[in-house]
């Protein structure tokens, strides 16, 4: 925490020091809510909680150049099980210089702690959690040069998650490490150049996920590595519709890949976006691809993903929103499904200034080839949200 007080002292005399050139928002939001399955399972136990986050974000414009930061902070306290509270603090940066009128050099970087708690062991009468403090690290490089007739470039991201010990709520339990540590490189590159009045793009991207030797076995999980080759192609018609496609083949490989899992697999991104009559707004997006990190297979899932949504202007000041998604993952390294449909519907008032207020009702059904992992979860939350 000395860290991130002296990285506000920081940011804050960067901003400060030539007003002209320097700008800086702080953002915040609080609310509170209650939901049914408060740590997402088939315990199906439910809880109040309270939120709140605070951010500040900046950039200051140097000669040829510009550096942004951000500090973020969050919590959500849910006073019937303290353990399950969480906490977050990070700090990103990044920094854009010309090389040349045509080259442009973009560095970037973050850390954030992270506090969780989840229940190890729900018995009849008895329940035992955890919480536990990891550690998320990202560092980056990008180069895009302006040739060949469109924007080329290059990015390079190491990102890696040190996971802490777990500390039981009951004693005499030791505190204990329960999930494996990961880290991930990814090297992407491509060219986007103006066609037919839009934009068409070629990437080729390669991902691996790296697992220390010692926690393989012992968590079960592997490490991975996928090769993706795609085309896209976006437009904005003059009818209020706007169009983005990728389309193109991701292969994965694994010295823990059975010999029956298959290699290649159709990747795919679309949004659609059509301005309706009556300031209303309709979002369709579809999905598919690879995952190696945030998963629960050992070693990657397949995921793909439908969603729609509707905004629509009730008032000048009221927009109501409603939104439905259905996702599929395919597990790779065991031959399990989830399938999971989400829905909510979002009531936001505009206050003076441009904060907002928002009543937010939330319905999940979670799917899974065991029957008894199955859950639902209903939510209502209210939040307060703004920037200065």
């Amino acid at each position: 925490m000395r860290f991130l007080g002296g990285f506000v002292c920081a940011a804050a005399m960067l901003a400060g020091h030539n007003p002209a050139k320097a700008d800086s928002t702080v953002d915040y939001k609080t609310g509170m809510g209650w939901t049914s399955n408060i740590f997402q399972d088939p315990t199906h136990l439910s809880a109040a909680f309270g939120e709140a986050k605070f951010g500040l974000r900046g950039s200051l414009a140097l000669e040829d150049s510009q550096f942004a930061y951000a500090l973020n902070m969050s919590a959500r306290r849910v006073p019937k099980y303290r353990f399950a509270d969480q906490r977050t603090a990070g700090i990103e940066f990044g920094y854009a210089h010309d090389l040349s009128k045509s080259a442009k050099l973009t560095l970037k970087g973050g850390l954030e702690h992270r506090r969780t708690g989840d229940i190890f062991l729900a018995l009849p009468g008895a329940l035992i959690g955890y919480h536990k403090d990891d550690v998320f690290a990202t560092a980056g490089a990008g180069l895009t040069v302006d040739h060949w007739g469109g924007r080329n470039h290059l990015t390079a991201t190491l990102s890696n998650l040190d996971r802490g010990k777990a500390h039981f709520t009951l004693a005499g339990l030791k505190p204990t490490q329960l999930d494996a540590g990961y880290s991930l490189l990814d090297l992407t590159g491509g060219q986007i150049r103006p066609l037919l009045g839009g934009e068409a793009g070629a990437t080729l991207q390669y991902r691996a996920s790296r697992i220390a030797g010692s926690e393989r076995r012992t968590f079960g999980r592997f490490p991975a590595e996928t090769l993706r080759g795609s085309l896209a192609y976006g437009r904005a018609y003059g009818n209020g519709i706007t169009l983005m496609a990728e389309a193109g083949v991701v292969g994965i490989a694994s010295p823990y890949l059975g010999t029956t899992v298959e290699r290649a697999r159709p990747f795919f991104k679309g949004e659609a976006t059509w301005q309706l009559p009556h300031k209303a707004v309709l979002k369709a997006k579809l999905a598919r691809d690879l995952r190696l990190v945030d998963i629960d297979d050992p070693l990657a899932e397949d995921v793909r993903t439908v969603g729609l949504s509707l905004e629509k202007a009730v008032t000048e000041k009221l927009k109501l929103t409603l939104a439905y998604e259905q996702a599929y993952s395919d597990w790779l390294y065991y031959d399990y499904r989830t399938r999971t449909k989400s829905v909510a519907a979002t009531l936001t008032y505009t206050l003076p200034r441009g904060a907002t207020m928002a009543l937010e009702y939330s319905h999940l059904v979670r799917r899974e080839n065991d029957k008894a992992a199955d859950f639902k979860i209903d939510g209502l939350a209210v939040r307060f949200a703004g920037s200065f």
